[in-house]
């Protein structure tokens, strides 16, 4: 079966499409294909004739805003992974092996299911097996400024996305790269770099681009502009709740953990408390970009 090579934040997979046209039917794959033939980080076979068949222990239950989770765990350490859209409709089944290097995966619904269900089986599988090569795929709205990434965190309705524009439009030389999901990676000589994505929720930003990290700030809405350093702890937990996590395996879990903690010894994460408006970019910017 024909296969496609992609490069996200430096990792190489592979997908074997399984009669389906991936880039067609997810085009926001496009920008992140490669030929280069290194190993691959793992490897997705699309096979759509697989029925569900559960083995192992039911592990949980795992609602998120827009995709839930039901996850089982085999005795050889293998996950069989339901993905369902809205937390009810189920549309695509992952099944690993027990290193965690090729999955198979079963969609079924709509185009919009399928499309949905891929997308969020590549984010599940990548998190799962790029984790312990320090790397982190977060929530966050990215602008890049004289060749430095700044990442607003937070939770939804917050304004990530909202700031991101006020950068665009008052902050001189911003660029947005990625709007939902983009992925951090700590290089080799310990820099943390933030690489967009093929993952960028409402608004399709899908730039294969990466800059080191110029800061990080954690968004909430607010009467008056302000902004601070936050402590350790709090910029630990703040970052972590904008991390996918995968909770339910401790070892990627401890990984992810590892590197937020790599990176707070580098970089602050500063807590934005602003309104919509032309003085919070200047606020922010003022203070991330010393």
């Amino acid at each position: 079966m024909e296969s496609i090579r992609f490069k996200v934040a430096g990792h190489i997979f592979e997908i074997v499409q399984g009669g389906m046209d991936i880039t067609g039917l997810l085009p926001n794959l496009k920008p992140f294909t490669t030929d280069d033939n290194a190993d691959a980080l793992f490897t997705m076979r699309i096979d759509n004739s697989i029925n569900p068949s559960w083995r192992g222990t039911r592990i949980g239950f795992f609602p998120c805003p827009s995709a839930s989770f039901e996850v089982y765990r085999m005795d050889n350490g293998a996950y069989q992974i339901l993905i369902l859209m809205d937390g009810k409709i189920p549309c695509t089944f992952i099944e690993s092996d027990s290193e965690y290097r090729n999955f198979t995966v079963a969609s079924r619904g709509s185009e919009a299911n399928i499309i949905f269900g891929l997308n969020n089986a590549l984010m599940v599988i990548f998190t799962m097996c790029s984790a312990a090569h320090s790397t982190l795929l977060m929530h966050s709205s990215v602008v890049e400024n004289e060749g430095k990434g700044y990442m607003f965190l937070g939770v939804s309705g917050q304004g990530k996305s909202t700031h991101s524009d006020l950068w665009v439009k008052h902050i001189p030389g911003s660029t947005l790269i990625n709007d939902d999901n983009p992925v951090v990676r700590i290089a080799d000589d310990g820099t943390p770099i933030v690489y967009g994505s093929p993952w960028s929720g409402k608004r399709p930003i899908y730039k294969n681009v990466h800059y080191p990290i110029g800061g990080f700030a954690s968004i909430e809405q607010k009467k008056e502009n302000r902004i601070h350093k936050e402590s350790i702890p709090v910029a630990f937990g703040i970052m972590l709740n904008s991390c996918s996590t995968l909770k339910f395996d401790k070892q990627i879990h401890l990984a992810v953990c590892q590197t937020v903690s790599k990176i707070l010894e580098q970089i602050p994460v500063h807590t934005l408390s602003c309104r919509p408006d032309k003085e919070a970019a200047e606020v922010s910017s003022n203070v991330l970009k010393v």
